[in-house]
C-alpha cells in the first residue's frame, strides 16, 4: 500500500484533509556542507555552489533549500538553479542577488567565501513540472531566473513534447545572464518543439544598442502575445518566478484573458518586509504537517500560553512554550508562528491541508484557549 494510500485510508474516516505532499518530497532534513565556488554572473548577482557531506540527490526542479550560514541570525530561501539530475553528487547551485541591507547577501559580497561552512534545510516548495502536454508559459525576472531555468533544464533533460515560451524581465542589459545556457538548451530540446527566450528591459537607455524587447515583461507578453492571439490562452500552463509584484501583474493579465487558477504555477520571493503567516487554530486539525516543514526550528511553536507584548505591533505575543513536566501537557490547539524566526518561506501555508494557516490572517492568532490579556 502506497503512503497516499495510507493517509486516505487514516483520514477519510475522520473527513480530514489530505496534505499537499508537493510541497516536500521528504521531511526537512538539515545537511552541513561548504561553498565550492562563487562567480558573478552579473554585477550584483552570484552563483554559488555548495557542496553538501551527504552526495544523496534530493529535491525536485523548482524547489528550494534555506541556506544558513555563520553569524547570520537567520537563513534565506534560495530555489534550485539547475535541475538536481544535472548537478555532481551533493552539490546544489544557487543564485543570490545582492541585496541592500540583506544579510546574507552582503555576508556573501564582502569577501570571497569559498570554503565556508553552511547548512541547508530541506527540500521545499510545490513550484515545479507539471504533467501536461500543454506549452509552457514561463515568465521570470531578477533571480526568479533560478526556479524557472531549473524547470526549463529538467524539461530538456527528459525530453518533454511541448513548446516553452520563456519571457525574462530585467532592467538594464548588464542584468542578463544565463544567455549561452539557454541557448544550449535550445540546441538539445525535444526535436520536435520549440524553446523560445524573449529579454525584455524595463531600464534601458532609448539611445542604446538594445534591440529586444522593452518594458514591464508582463505588459510585453500581453501586448505582442495574447492581443495579438500569437498565443492561444486554452493551450497554455503558466509558470511565474520572481519579485511578487511581477507575478501578480502577469497573474492578473492571464486570468483577464480566461486562464483559469488551476493552469498558474508561481513561486514569490518573499521576504522579511512580506506579511507573517498567522495561524487560526480553531481551523487547525491537529496533523502536525506544518511542523514537519520548518526550515526554522524554532519558527512554529506549540504554546500553553499568549498574551499581547505592551507597546507592540498588533499580533505581537509574548508566549509561554510548552514544556514537559512543567506545564499543560497538551497545547490545547495553540501553535503560534514566531516573528523573530520566520523567515516568510510560506512552507506551512502551502503544506496545511485545513487552510489554517495564511498571511492574509488578522495579526492576532485565534486560539481555543482564552489568550492572556
Amino acid at each position: 500500500m502506497t503512503q497516499e494510500n495510507v493517509e486516505q485510508q487514516f483520514r477519510d474516516p475522520l473527513n480530514l484533509p489530505v496534505p499537499d505532499r508537493r510541497v516536500q518530497t521528504l521531511r526537512v532534513g538539515f545537511r552541513d556542507g561548504e561553498i565550492k565556488s562563487i562567480r558573478n554572473l552579473t554585477h550584483d548577482t552570484y552563483e554559488i555552489i555548495v557542496k553538501l557531506e551527504d552526495d544523496r540527490r534530493l529535491g525536485e526542479a523548482g524547489q528550494f533549500w534555506t541556506l544558513r550560514v555563520p553569524g547570520i541570525r537567520k537563513p534565506r530561501p534560495y530555489s534550485f538553479a539547475r535541475a538536481p539530475e544535472s548537478e555532481a553528487p551533493g552539490e546544489h547551485t544557487f543564485f543570490i542577488r545582492l541585496v541592500p541591507g540583506g544579510e546574507l547577501s552582503e555576508w556573501l559580497a564582502g569577501e570571497d567565501r569559498t570554503g565556508e561552512k553552511v547548512t541547508l534545510s530541506g527540500p521545499l516548495g510545490k513550484f515545479g513540472l507539471d504533467p501536461s502536454m500543454q506549452d509552457m508559459v514561463c515568465i521570470a525576472g531578477g533571480s526568479g531566473m533560478s526556479a524557472v531555468y531549473s524547470v526549463i533544464e529538467h524539461a530538456a533533460n527528459i525530453q518533454v513534447p511541448r513548446n516553452c515560451h520563456f519571457f525574462y524581465g530585467a532592467r538594464a542589459q548588464r542584468d542578463l545572464y544565463l544567455e549561452e545556457e539557454i541557448e544550449a538548451l535550445k540546441e538539445r530540446w525535444h526535436p520536435d518543439y520549440t524553446l523560445e527566450f524573449v529579454q525584455v528591459l524595463n531600464e534601458e537607455p532609448e539611445d542604446s544598442d538594445w534591440d529586444g524587447g522593452r518594458g514591464f515583461v508582463t505588459d510585453y507578453f500581453k501586448e505582442n502575445y495574447l492581443d495579438t492571439g500569437k498565443m492561444d490562452i486554452d493551450q497554455i500552463k503558466a509558470y511565474f518566478c520572481g519579485p511578487p509584484p511581477m507575478i501578480d501583474a502577469g497573474i492578473a493579465v492571464l486570468k483577464e484573458a480566461g486562464l483559469s487558477d488551476a493552469n498558474i504555477y508561481y513561486d514569490k520571493f518573499e521576504d522579511a518586509r512580506s506579511p507573517l503567516p498567522v495561524i487560526d487554530n480553531t481551523k487547525c486539525v491537529l496533523c502536525d504537517e506544518c511542523l514537519m516543514v520548518k526550515p526554522v526550528s524554532n519558527c512554529i511553536v506549540e504554546v500553553a500560553q499568549l498574551s499581547p507584548t505592551n507597546g507592540s505591533e498588533p499580533g505581537t505575543m509574548e508566549f509561554e512554550r510548552i514544556e514537559p513536566a512543567s506545564t499543560a501537557g497538551l497545547y490545547y490547539n495553540t501553535l503560534y508562528i514566531n516573528e523573530a524566526e520566520c523567515i516568510r518561506c510560506y512552507a506551512c501555508v502551502e503544506i496545511c491541508p485545513a487552510k489554517a494557516i495564511s498571511p492574509q490572517f488578522e495579526p492576532t492568532p485565534k486560539t481555543l484557549a482564552r489568550v492572556v490579556s
